[in-house]
């Protein structure tokens, strides 16, 4: 051990020379002052409705660290390795050193040890640099939102995952930078390791057999609080190629090339044979998907609230119907829900507050969520035995980025060969992609989830098939998919999964397939009714009757025929959910739609004196729903007055702005610093007339004909050029 240190200490006072600690200084400092210097200069604005954050970690984390360390950090491995090696391959170097009463095995460690010192500086760089530049870009341009906590163990425990992350691609580098005395071949084979990791971002995907895959894996998640254990399969890997490189590196280098170190004699042969296989066998095994594990029959749900908000309690409910499955109470902003009950595997719904959360859950799952929360917004990290069902379920799409392009474009309506060939590719890759999926822990998807979406995938394919034969034609052989192709598809979905019996996609499918080709091209909505009631009484019934008549009444513009129609039908409904979902959609249509009785609003002014919407009776009266939490609303505020100011000569238009925020002081103070000429109100109990409505996002421009009727309860925005054309109309009436 003491020759081991005496070689480090004589490798550092080597290097000491060749620029490496200033390089590695330069490069750590290098993004935190590309993104420092344009804040500087022009700091963007946080809103006050923006999450209070922690200005260390946002610096650090996120992008930027992706940035360093898959880049920034890789490159300064390639360069130092190089220069550390080459000032020993220059003037015989090796050879004196070992005349030295130090081994080969310690020369070699040596120098992986001063490479790993070396990127530890650097990482250590980018630390400090950002730690620096946040303070200081804090004091210059203050904001409520911006804190100055610091979490020792998340900085600690990043930068043990990025150092963790490299090791096992410092010992390539130095592999080759050590038998290969030429910088361009370990330079050229660097850059290779980072092209083949771009591809993986672009592609989804990595290989098994690529050293530099780690940093694919840590590109995927950076955060750890996102893992649900520290040490994650990027370290893994880097460990198990770390021990593979130094073993050949020491090996190749100390036997004077890589015949003599591996294939010299039957003896070396087998016992590298041996080897191999056995490395073979264990990355395998490192890099084969974890199986979901079921945690038994209890399904929990805990976590911790970071919010200036009173929130009680969490409610967990089922996505369709909103059914209540379970409520827990908030204590110290920490909460603790778990059920024996067995619960199928189904979309459901974590209401915190006024916020909503998704979730994919089964009986024996457990969730563990860090959430942050606000009056608008709301960010959270998860922890779960059942966390790759939940990235899938978020980031995957059935279609592949060629055939969604083909889809958008509609570029292959005359080609229906190119058409199903591509088709056909898209799904046997997309099959291929669901069946080895894993998220960037390694975790395979639960069997269950897999089912559904593979039979989900089949269900899309078989949907834009047949989109494409409405576009095309549907009496024209040529535009009919293959059989083969056809057959493997329906038969994906012979037996439907629970949770793919209830999908959108499914039902328009049914629908679908109860349509000869003939029935295609006659009255099909008529046809379709008739259809659907020969069905027996059940729930498969009611669920296509109430999709079919729900689809009917929302293209419907005759409110008369649509209550007619609806009228028709709705008896034959029997579910007590359908039945009160589609009269809550038939209410929702008929209120808002043009024509209808817009309700008596009771304002208040800015002055605490009330003022009803009549008041405007005999106008058209544009309003815009905002709120002061809203950034659109903000941004789109100016645009609202010019063109109140443009069409301030038309005494049959009036402007007016009503505000949505539930303090009635938010709105005074925001009116305070930015005054308008346009009449401003404020509306209590918004969160009633927001839900009367299904108003599910703002800013929101309505306008009431001069009877106080609705005349368009969804207009463009004001900066759109939509909005000007409808406004031009009314100077007609």
């Amino acid at each position: 051990m003491k020759k081991l240190i005496t070689a480090i200490n004589i490798e550092w006072l080597k290097i000491k020379g060749l620029g490496l600690i200033y390089t590695a200084i330069i490069l750590g400092a290098l993004i935190p002052f590309i993104n420092f210097i344009p804040s500087l200069l022009s700091p963007d604005p946080i809103a006050k409705e923006s999450l209070k954050y922690s200005i260390f970690e946002e610096s650090i984390s996120g992008s930027p660290l992706k940035y360093f360390t898959f880049f920034i950090l890789l490159l300064f491995l390639i360069i130092a390795a190089n220069r550390i090696a080459q000032t020993d391959h220059k003037n015989n170097g090796w050879q004196l050193m070992e005349t030295q009463p130090v081994n080969k095995f310690q020369l070699y460690i040596s120098k992986y040890v001063i490479l790993l010192s070396l990127s530890f500086i650097c990482i250590f760089s980018y630390f400090s640099f950002n730690i620096i530049l946040s303070l200081a870009e804090y004091y210059i341009h203050p904001n409520p939102a911006k804190l100055l906590t610091f979490d020792v163990l998340w900085t600690l425990k990043t930068w043990i995952r990025i150092f963790a992350a490299i090791l096992g691609i410092a010992a390539l580098q130095l592999c080759f930078s050590v038998v290969f005395q030429g910088f361009i071949w370990s330079f050229l084979i660097g850059i290779l390791g980072l092209g083949s990791n771009i591809y993986s971002i672009v592609e989804k995907k990595s290989f098994f057999f690529n050293p530099y895959s780690s940093l694919y894996t840590f590109w995927n998640a950076p955060e750890i609080r996102d893992l649900n254990y520290f040490i994650s399969h990027s370290e893994y890997i880097s460990f198990f190629w770390m021990a593979v490189f130094l073993v050949i590196g020491y090996f190749w280098y100390s036997k004077k090339g890589f015949k003599n170190a591996f294939l010299k004699n039957k003896k070396q042969i087998v016992i590298s044979t041996v080897l191999l296989i056995a490395g073979t066998g264990l990355l395998y095994f490192i890099q084969k998907p974890k199986p979901y594990t079921s945690v038994g029959s209890e399904t929990s749900i805990s976590g911790t609230l970071e919010t200036d908000l009173k929130i009680d309690s969490v409610k967990i409910v089922s996505k369709e119907f909103h059914k209540k499955i379970g409520a827990v109470a908030v204590k110290n902003n920490t909460f603790n829900w778990s059920t024996s009950h067995n619960l199928p595997l189904d979309e459901y719904i974590l209401e915190i507050g006024n916020k909503k959360l998704e979730v994919v859950m089964g009986n024996g799952d457990w969730f563990d969520f860090d959430i942050k929360l606000n009056n608008t917004k709301i960010t959270f990290n998860l922890k779960s035995n059942r966390k790759s069902d939940q990235v899938y379920n978020k980031t995957e799409s059935s279609f592949g980025i060629d055939f969604w392009l083909a889809l958008e474009n509609q570029n292959l309506n005359n080609n229906p060969e190119k058409f199903y060939e591509l088709a056909l590719s898209d799904w046997d890759d997309n099959k291929k992609k669901l069946d080895h999926y894993a998220n960037a822990e390694n975790n395979g998807l639960s069997e269950d989830y897999k089912a559904y979406r593979k039979q989900l995938m089949a269900v899309q394919y078989l949907n834009e098939i047949n989109n494409y034969r409405r576009m095309t034609s549907w009496s024209d052989p040529k535009f009919a998919p293959p059989k083969l192709f056809l057959n493997e598809l329906n038969e994906n979905i012979l037996k439907p999964t629970p949770l793919l019996s209830k999908n959108d996609d499914y039902l328009q499918y049914k629908l679908d397939q109860m349509l000869t080709d003939d029935d295609q091209r006659s009255n099909t909505d008529s046809i379709l009714f008739a259809k659907i009631n020969l069905l027996p009484q059940g729930k498969t019934k009611d669920q296509l009757l109430s999709k079919h008549l729900l689809k009917s009444i929302e293209i419907q513009t005759d409110s008369a025929f649509r209550n007619k129609l609806f009228a028709a039908e709705i008896s034959k409904v029997n579910g007590t959910d359908y039945k009160k979902m589609l009269y809550s959609k038939l209410e929702q249509i008929n209120i808002s739609q043009k024509g209808s009785p817009f309700p008596e609003l009771k304002l208040l002014q800015d002055n605490g004196s009330s003022q009803n919407l009549s008041k405007y009776k005999g106008k058209y009266i544009v309003i815009d729903f905002w709120a002061s939490w809203c950034g659109p609303c903000k941004q789109i505020r100016p645009v609202f007055e010019t063109r109140s100011y443009q069409y301030r000569n038309d005494k049959n238009i009036q402007f007016i702005s009503i505000s949505l925020d539930q303090e009635k002081s938010k709105w005074l103070n925001y009116l305070k610093t930015k005054p308008s000429n346009i009449p401003q109100y404020w509306l209590e109990n918004a969160e009633q007339f927001m839900n009367k409505y299904k108003i599910q996002s703002i800013p929101r421009f309505i306008i009431i004909d001069p009877e106080g009727k609705i005349f368009n309860f969804n207009s463009p925005f004001p900066d759109e050029d939509n909005f000007v054309e409808a406004l031009d109309k009314l100077k007609k009436y």
